[in-house]
């Protein structure tokens, strides 16, 4: 069913007589003095296990093209993109464990198809054919330029950062088997088994040489509905050792995400548990994981977004979580920001619009460029006389019109004349903002002004397109999240929720 008032804001955005205005990434080692230039970023997607054998292994031989493809854009359109590989890569026969999760060599195909970058090996299934799988896995992700992460011909090779360059950023990834399952790295080739000395000194090394500090975990009790101490422990360690996100994976199941403060006073996001990404079991909460996105700078983590995805055999995505506190809008999308949102300075109010409608009154108005054509707009929420619409007519049961016989509008401005307006809205803009990058919006009801929900716009040649609203008090504002010098529409939302994320009870935080 289709929301009523999510019908109406695509309506209003309409044009009412408006006129239109019209990095190839690398892995490797980067020199730690080559400095990104500011407003750098980079965007990371992670996801949880990716088990591509047993019951998965007739879908990979068969249909392998179905497996990702809900994920397909969204991985080939991240700078990089993680997984935990759970089914090593070889075509000895299993020996050891009851679980045998061996796939074919040539899965790893599907793997670089579908837009991954690196997969984390350091797992207790690394080993399960033999001494020898975990370089027959290696070798089948290095055939498609997929890293290994967390594996390697020796503890060193294996302990040692494999660090991604996206567009002038440094992203360091280490990964860990917390279960000491897998075959350790020593005087053969192995996975890094956890120990706090060695993990320890590994961050370090990798917070010296990089912009970002990704750490991956595998382990932790399985199917919990929440963390077990050991992992929760490792979690903080790693937080207070400077890492910028924990990527953990191995329990099945999702937990929440959250943000907490490291050493340095950066933020670091916590993701314990992303549950399973693509696996064959049917325990309860085994078949829905978590795709976490991060959006990272010179600095660090600056936000971060997460989705709800089915996992049984193939993947399945209906669209990204909405922000709980504070709200960003980057290319559009809402996202959690890590960081205090420190607003820019609002665009320049004014206090009279010409071109607005005889007996037109001006709730809030203000100055810029909203279409990129350089000319300087005027955006302004307005009330007029009621006028009756056929739009308006296919709602009866919604009010349009509020006490003193007024309608909601907005409209851009230009050159004394209208160049777009929205329809009768029945949730008026009460307060706004314009940024480089769209317009903040703060929306009343018709007989209140207290602010009850936000949102973005941003321009599309011929109208607005619109960010999901999201209820609840909102302040509009401009920032520029990324130091880029130019600003994006964001909702301060109350301190009570700023900087943290938890996902919802069948999520795993019951």
């Amino acid at each position: 069913m289709v929301r009523l008032d999510a019908l109406l804001t695509c309506a209003a955005v309409l044009c009412l007589g408006c006129s239109s205005t019209s990095t190839t990434s690398t892995n490797g080692s980067v020199a730690p003095g080559d400095l990104p230039a500011p407003g750098s970023t980079a965007s990371i997607v992670l996801l949880g296990d990716v088990m591509l054998g047993r019951s998965v292994a007739p879908v990979a031989q068969n249909d392998g093209d179905s497996i990702f493809e809900p994920l397909r854009a969204t991985l080939a359109g991240a700078d990089l993109a993680l997984a935990n590989l759970e089914s090593p890569l070889t075509e000895r026969p299993h020996l050891l464990g009851e679980n045998a999760l061996e796939a074919d060599p040539v899965s790893a195909e599907l793997l670089a198809e579908a837009g991954f970058d690196g997969m984390a090996v350091a797992n207790n299934h690394a080993g399960d054919a033999g001494s020898a799988t975990v370089t027959d896995t290696m070798s089948a992700l290095d055939a498609l330029d997929i890293a290994a992460i967390g594996a390697g011909d020796s503890l060193a090779a294996a302990t040692t950062a494999t660090v991604f360059e996206r567009n002038g950023l440094r992203i360091a990834v280490l990964a860990f088997d917390l279960t000491l399952g897998g075959p350790s790295a020593g005087e053969s080739a192995g996975v890094a088994t956890w120990d706090p000395t060695v993990a320890q000194a590994a961050v370090a090394a990798a917070r010296a040489a990089s912009d970002v500090v990704i750490v991956g975990l595998h382990g932790g009790v399985e199917y919990l509905p929440r963390p077990d101490p050991v992992l929760a422990g490792v979690v903080a360690d790693l937080t207070s050792w400077g890492a910028d996100v924990v990527w953990g994976n191995g329990a099945h199941v999702s937990y929440a995400v959250t943000v907490a403060a490291n050493a340095d006073g950066h933020p670091t996001v916590e993701a314990p548990g992303l549950g399973n990404a693509v696996f064959d079991q049917r325990m309860p909460r085994t078949q829905t994981g978590t795709m976490l996105e991060v959006l990272v700078g010179p600095d660090g983590v600056l936000a971060f977004r997460t989705a709800s995805i089915g996992t049984y055999l193939r993947t399945t995505f209906d669209g990204w979580d909405l922000p709980s506190g504070d709200a960003v809008s980057v290319d559009g999308e809402w996202w959690n920001p890590t960081v205090h949102l420190a607003p820019a300075t609002p665009a320049a109010s004014a206090e009279r619009v010409d071109g607005l409608v005889a007996g037109g009154v001006v709730v809030a108005a203000r100055r810029g460029d909203v279409n990129g054509d350089g000319v300087a707009d005027v955006v302004a929420s307005y009330r007029r006389p009621f006028r009756t619409r056929l739009l308006q007519q296919a709602f009866p049961d919604t009010d349009f019109i509020d006490a003193s016989g007024q309608g909601a509008h907005l409209g851009v401005f230009q050159d004394g004349s209208i160049r777009w307006g929205a329809g009768t809205m029945p949730r008026p803009v009460e307060t706004l903002d314009v940024c480089d990058d769209g317009v903040a919006l703060g929306f009343s009801t018709l007989d209140d002004p207290t602010v009850t929900a936000g949102a973005a716009w941003w321009w599309r040649g011929f109208g607005f397109a619109t960010a999901p609203l999201l209820d609840g008090r909102a302040t509009p504002i401009c920032v520029d999240l990324d130091a880029d010098g130019f600003t994006e529409p964001a909702l301060l939302r109350g301190s009570d929720t700023v900087s943290r994320h938890f996902l919802t009870a069948h999520r795993g935080d019951s």
